[in-house]
């Protein structure tokens, strides 16, 4: 990790730019930029105008916000000085500790860092509510408790204003009045200072939650009119003009955004997101490779190449960038990775890595009813039996006790196959109550049926004779079963029946279907 880290390093300091500062960096994480924010920090921290542990720090922010904690973690390890005892090193630790799930610890160094200022610093008070709050919520009641503390210290600063209003609006599920206090939080940081355009992203954003997705549309061009270049703004737009089905402006301000924010993969990624959300698979999988021209192994471009490949039906491509990207080092794979995956080995014929990716799509999401129907499928036509009935059996318990007509069939060919021929019966005779047009219950029922009992019995009499009354309309179509559904019925005529005549129209439409059946002309000899 450390590794990356510095190559990281070293492509962001390409181009130095002097004089940029701290305060720059937390400006671009609360704007959001984490990687223009990664990117000022580095060249901070190669000019030396500030000291480390604080560079570390904001590097711990800003990669933790851009949702690669393992980097994270690593600079907030690198903040704490035991002969200084700053109160950026307790919260680094603090920060850590919740990272590792452990929130005593966490407030007994969020405790220990206000205890260092004297609890007389907003920033402190900031950063506490932030780390309860950002990327994920912790503890609402403890961000909100100290946002409001740093409100309370600075009540001008525009970042905790506009802090404050999220973590209400946070809450307004359990208290709806939250929503007005956010938007009060957020107007009143535009009012202080007009040249703010987060302060209108946030009330677009606000608006885009209540649906009103026309008065978030004004808001984020306020923004824009603000400030033409802040990246942010079009994603947002792209958003909303997705909501209102206006996609041409939605690809307009995606391509607008990625523009504006060379370098970074995630902003390349939203644009294919977009189109995934188009299934627009195509252009999806035009731009994945596009992003992979300059970052061959970039785990996003590979993640959305093969999601995309799969849709288009190639799976071959897919299943090569897949397997690649599964083998990347420090991948984490999401949970969304293994069912592509799953899919993709089962179109390669890959049955072990597709039971093992179907395994662990399933642990994630026990309960994902398509998932289910697949893994199924799969393991029904890996003639792995056993196994599919379980499976089906288990999608029954956990989707509605139904499985739609097609794996109902499937589930008779398993129970067929597995030779248990009284629940194979029972399950077509299901299948085919659903689909009365089709022959295919009914050719498997006779077949079923054939198991069951003595063969003089003629079990499977009915269900022949009701196969030939649906397949006889399309006699090239369904010539294999429709023979030997005519031989049986020959046979029956002849054995119990005692109607030879019948027997021999059976047996001569044998004939017209294959000349060259054996079974049929001898019977036809010996009669």
């Amino acid at each position: 990790m450390r590794k990356l880290i510095l190559t990281a390093a070293t492509a962001f300091l390409s181009v130095i730019l002097f004089g940029q500062t701290l305060q720059e960096a937390q400006k671009q994480i609360d704007n959001e930029t984490y990687f223009k924010a990664k990117q000022t920090l580095y060249k901070v921290l190669a000019a030396g105008t500030e000291s480390k542990p604080d560079v570390y720090y904001y590097l711990g922010n800003a990669y933790l916000k851009d949702d690669d904690v393992d980097s994270a973690k690593l600079f907030y390890k690198m903040v704490y000085n035991p002969d200084t005892r700053s109160a950026l090193g307790y919260l680094a630790n603090g920060r850590l500790a919740l990272l590792n799930k452990n929130t005593v610890e966490a407030k007994q160094n969020f405790d220990r860092a206000l205890q260092t200022t004297k609890m007389k610093n907003a920033n402190i008070y900031y950063e506490i509510g932030d780390a309860y709050f950002k990327p994920n919520v912790i503890d609402l009641q403890a961000a909100i408790t100290n946002f409001e503390a740093a409100y309370n210290l600075d009540n001008k600063n525009t970042s905790i204003m506009l802090a404050l209003g999220d973590a209400y609006l946070e809450n307004s599920a359990n208290e709806p009045s939250m929503g007005g206090k956010a938007m009060n939080k957020y107007e009143s940081a535009s009012e202080i200072n007009k040249s703010l355009p987060l302060a209108w992203i946030k009330i677009g954003r606000l608006s885009m939650r209540g649906r009103i997705y026309d008065q978030a549309i004004d808001a984020f061009n306020k923004a824009l009119a603000i400030d033409p270049n802040y990246a942010v703004i079009y994603k947002e737009l792209g958003e909303a003009y997705y909501y209102t089905k206006q996609f041409d402006k939605m690809i307009e301000n995606f391509k607008k955004y990625v523009a504006l924010s060379p370098g970074d993969a995630k902003a390349r990624g939203s644009l294919m997101e977009m189109y995934v959300r188009g299934k627009e698979w195509e252009k999806a999988a035009e731009e994945a490779t596009n992003g992979l021209k300059n970052d061959s192994l970039n785990p996003l471009y590979m993640r959305f190449l093969f999601y995309s490949n799969y849709e288009l039906k190639r799976y071959k491509e897919g299943y090569e960038v897949m397997t690649r990207y599964m083998t990347l080092p420090n991948v984490k794979p999401k949970p969304t990775d293994y069912i592509y995956a799953a899919r993709l080995a089962s179109q390669m014929n890959d049955t072990t890595a597709a039971f093992n990716y179907f395994n662990t799509a399933l642990g994630n999401d026990s309960t994902n009813c398509d998932l289910l129907s697949e893994f199924a499928k799969t393991l029904f036509l890996s003639r792995n039996y056993t196994a599919a009935i379980g499976q089906y059996e288990k999608k029954k318990a956990a989707c509605g006790g139904q499985l739609t007509s097609l794996e109902v069939y499937y589930l008779g060919r398993a129970y067929y196959s597995n030779n248990d021929f009284v629940n194979a019966d029972t399950t077509f005779a299901e299948f085919a109550e659903r689909n009365p047009t089709s022959p295919d219950g009914y050719f498997w029922r006779a077949r079923s049926n054939v198991q069951i009992g003595k063969p003089e019995d003629f079990n499977a009499y009915p269900y022949y004779q009701k196969y030939i009354d649906v397949a006889g309309s399309d006699p090239q179509k369904y010539k294999s079963n429709l023979t030997e559904a005519y031989l049986y019925l020959g046979v029956y005529s002849l054995e119990k029946g005692k109607d030879k005549a019948k027997a021999k129209e059976y047996f001569n439409k044998v004939l017209e279907l294959d000349p060259n059946d054996a079974n049929a002309a001898e019977f036809l000899k010996q009669l």
